[in-house]
């Protein structure tokens, strides 16, 4: 079993701590050096705009300043890892974004504005004014993710909204499982991670799943240095839903991370934007260089992997 040395993670905080954004550097200083959750929340609120919803190259691929559905799911990851309830006022106010920009004709969240296309982005991240033909039409990413966050947060939406998106999204996997992709997969992860999920909704989710995972995860070692869903990225604390499952992959999973250590101390993108905006693809690749580096730092305590 591999470890992380002393000396790799001192390489990893030296680049967090000159390189990564104010909130990934307030994420490693609560994990690993007595931070405060209140500082995360004060630099993830630096993302949020006046409509609630979150902008800002809160997810790095997109640089829009403008408040986004994708950018906003992002900061709820951030808030509900860090048991931000209902009262929080972040909370709050990207729920009430969420609110707002829910199209009820398709029963869905459009993941990103037209205003995307004035801003440097990944080229998957264009926009198109076909809500059928985007993303698998929202039904899964990122309607899955966020059904989770109508029951984590449920005081602050209507109770028949949440029991009709609930019964729709478990509707559209019982038809459709065979056609989850990699990041719908994500989606439906972070749903069965939401605390308050009825137990009878997550057994049926973990019931539709397990196949999908087993389809789309991959377990073969020579393949996670290609653009390929690592169990690591489905896995990444011994309690996930699917750890059992991928209890194998993961411990190989985690040998091949622990090695794949930039020399900057870095865990970096496998992906990049090729030709489309280098400059800012060059600050994005910092950014989530950071973004990479504290998650990997985070999983390797977690499954005992950080040396002493």
């Amino acid at each position: 079993m591999k470890k992380l040395t002393q000396e790799a993670y001192a390489k990893a905080r030296a680049f967090i701590h000159e390189f990564a954004r104010p909130l990934e550097k307030e994420i490693f200083a609560h994990e690993f050096e007595d931070g405060s959750v209140d500082a995360i929340f004060e630099a993830l609120a630096s993302f949020q705009n006046g409509d609630g919803g979150f902008g800002n190259a809160m997810e790095p691929d997109l640089r829009l300043p403008d408040s986004s559905v994708l950018a906003t799911t992002v900061g709820l990851q951030v808030l509900r890892e860090y048991n931000a309830g209902a009262g929080h006022p972040l909370v709050q106010s990207a729920m009430r974004y969420l609110m707002s920009t829910y199209d009820t004709e398709y029963g869905v969240w459009p993941i990103i504005p037209p205003t995307a296309d004035s801003a440097p982005h990944a080229p998957w991240w264009g926009y198109s004014h076909d809500i059928a033909d985007s993303w698998g039409g929202f039904l899964a990413n990122p309607r899955a993710e966020i059904v989770g966050y109508l029951h984590d947060y449920a005081e602050l939406v209507p109770d028949d909204l949440r029991a009709r998106l609930t019964d729709a999204m478990l509707t559209h996997i019982e038809r459709h499982a065979d056609g989850i992709q990699m990041f719908d997969l994500h989606c439906y992860v972070r749903l069965l991670e939401t605390k308050r999920l009825p137990p009878t909704v997550r057994t049926s989710l973990m019931d539709k799943l397990g196949p999908v995972v087993d389809r789309l995860v991959a377990t073969d070692a020579s393949e996670w240095e290609k653009y390929v869903l690592a169990p690591l990225e489905i896995v990444d604390r011994p309690e996930s839903p699917f750890a059992a499952q991928l209890a194998d992959a993961v411990a190989e999973n985690l040998d091949f991370a622990t090695s794949r250590q930039a020399e900057n101390g870095a865990w970096e993108p496998k992906w990049s934007w090729g030709d489309s905006f280098p400059e800012a693809w060059a600050q994005a690749k910092v950014d989530w260089s950071g973004v990479i580096t504290v998650r990997m730092l985070k999983i390797i305590s977690r499954f005992g992997r950080l040396e002493g």
